[in-house]
């Protein structure tokens, strides 16, 4: 999300989503991860990571800089495809908002479609994309806790707790954590928004898509040739019979 902030990480995002080397980027994350522990017995290293070999990436990169693989615990949260969703769309609407546009202007810019964004077209939107890209979504990794946060209440930290092993304190209710860390997220997305992430993600994005047509052409226009050097090679065999 810094990458309109910090020019080396702009340059991480685009070998990632440009050109598919996402080394770069999850190298840093182990390093930005070993660079807490220096100051902190524990480090959370929270991010939307879908693929194991990124995951196993960043845990190689941890390990070789000294942190212990019993002490590396992998917690992987799942969630109900349509709380998900609806979450994601009051986030974006407020992201949006802090780039200085609606989240019809800001959804436009990922994705086609009629109208003005509602949260029903959202949620219905993020649903059919689920379904009918299911191979491509989060893979389970085979030495992840699984937790269910879907209840978006004191379950999810209940959750959270038992798998850590964690007591959590009965002086921290749930709602006062929530008036504590809201303000915290929401003032780190107003940096990040404000410095043109969303319009630098979209281009991103787009380039990604031109590039991924324009393989797409070639690759038509090789079986096209392909074809015609079958039809010509096919002919010549008639001719010779």
């Amino acid at each position: 999300k810094h990458m309109c902030l910090v020019p080396e990480y702009k340059e991480m995002a685009e070998k990632w989503i440009i050109e598919g080397d996402w080394d770069p980027f999850y190298s840093e994350l182990a390093r930005l991860t070993l660079e807490g522990a220096k100051d902190n017995d524990k480090v959370v290293l929270s991010h939307a990571t879908d693929k194991n070999d990124q995951r196993d990436h960043v845990i190689k990169k941890l390990i070789e800089g000294g942190a212990s693989e019993d002490n590396i615990t992998i917690i992987q949260l799942t969630i109900d495809p349509k709380v998900k969703a609806r979450g994601l769309y009051h986030r974006t609407a407020r992201q949006a908002e802090q780039s200085g546009m609606t989240i019809t202007e800001c959804c436009k810019a990922f994705m086609e479609f009629e109208g003005e964004m509602t949260e029903e077209k959202y949620i219905d939107m993020c649903l059919e994309f689920e379904a009918a890209n299911a191979e491509y979504l989060f893979e389970v990794h085979p030495k992840a806790i699984m937790v269910d946060i879907s209840g978006r209440d004191v379950t999810h930290f209940d959750n959270v707790d038992k798998a850590l092993g964690l007591t959590r304190s009965t002086e921290l209710p749930y709602e006062s954590i929530c008036a504590k860390v809201k303000p915290i997220d929401e003032a780190r997305d107003k940096i990040v928004m404000e410095s043109g992430f969303l319009l630098a993600f979209a281009d991103f994005t787009a380039r990604r898509k031109a590039q991924t047509n324009s393989l797409a052409i070639e690759e038509e226009c090789e079986d096209e040739k392909k074809v015609e050097e079958m039809k010509k090679r096919r002919s010549t065999i008639v001719h010779c019979e």
